[in-house]
């Protein structure tokens, strides 16, 4: 709504000859607070009719009428008013059109996928593992809207890239003496100069058959991974599709309440890979490493 333009200045509605006088200045100044106090408060009742302009108090109030128990620590307020758009906007007729509408609103266009099992009754929708803050809202939404008999399966995932480069360039060896005419300790006996690079690292060499044998070594090297520093996941699942390797494993809320990390890890335990997550486990999940192989540009530094 416009803002509105509430004058609280009351020294200025006084007749002139008030104005300078002292006791009148300093009632004005005390009475002028509680004016602003009340022109915030008439302000806030034109916002609490709408949920994209609520106050935390009638955010509050509403969550209590949804049964929401919010948690201020990870919630912002923006967050919480969307949450509630999303709580009253569930009304019949429930398809999958409406369904990917919502996953646009609460993920976000292009930011996941959804596949429907027909044969296993499930249902998975996958999305990046980065920020799941929506993660319990949208197993919510699904509870509300997925008949009883479908089984919904999240799936966070991790995209990590693994670039390759390849640079060119020629040197020349440069003798300081002739056989018979040294000089010995007064010059280099040979130097090395550097020529000019003749195949830049942005340039394209790498074969498809090559970023592929990496992907391979990757996948052979990958062990285990780790959840939250102290959970270790031996039974993997790796899957390659030319340079793009694929290594997934399930979590269930008895594993863990929230993933704030994800690591994996070589056989003899060193980090191979790390990322900070926040993903919230209500339902039995599907974690997914998505790792591409890829030729990239130089990288500075």
């Amino acid at each position: 709504m416009a803002e509105w333009d509430l004058d609280t200045d009351l020294l200025a509605l006084l007749p002139p000859w008030y104005r300078e006088v002292l006791d009148y200045q300093q009632i004005c100044c005390a009475e002028a607070g509680q004016f602003n106090a009340l022109a915030d408060r008439i302000r806030d009742v034109g916002d609490n009719f709408y949920f994209q302009t609520m106050n935390e108090a009638a955010v509050a109030e509403w969550e209590q009428i949804f049964d929401i128990v919010a948690n201020p620590l990870t919630e912002n307020l923006e967050f919480r008013r969307n949450r509630l758009i999303n709580r009253i906007n569930l009304r019949v007729p429930f398809t999958m059109t409406f369904l990917y509408k919502k996953l646009d609103e609460l993920i976000g266009p292009g930011q996941w996928t959804a596949e429907m099992d027909y044969a296993n009754y499930t249902l998975y929708i996958e999305s990046t593992a980065v920020n799941q803050e929506w993660a319990i809202e949208i197993a919510y939404t699904l509870g509300r809207i997925k008949p009883a008999h479908i089984v919904y399966i999240n799936r966070p995932y991790v995209a990590d890239r693994l670039q390759l480069t390849e640079e060119v360039d020629w040197s020349k060896g440069i003798y300081s003496y002739r056989l018979g005419a040294w000089g010995l300790g007064s010059l280099p006996f040979a130097q090395i100069r550097f020529g000019e690079v003749i195949k830049m690292a942005s340039t394209p060499s790498l074969t498809n058959d090559l970023l592929a044998d990496v992907a391979g070594f990757v996948a052979e090297d990958v062990a285990a991974a780790l959840i939250n520093g102290n959970i270790r996941i031996d039974s993997l699942t790796k899957a390659q599709n030319g340079n793009i390797l694929t290594v997934s494993y399930p979590i269930t809320p008895a594993d863990t309440e929230v993933i704030t990390s994800l690591a994996l890890l070589s056989a003899d335990g060193q980090v191979l890979s790390q990322a900070t997550v926040y993903v919230p486990v209500v339902e039995n999940i599907m974690l997914k490493h998505n790792i591409k192989v890829e030729e990239g540009g130089k990288i500075n530094g």
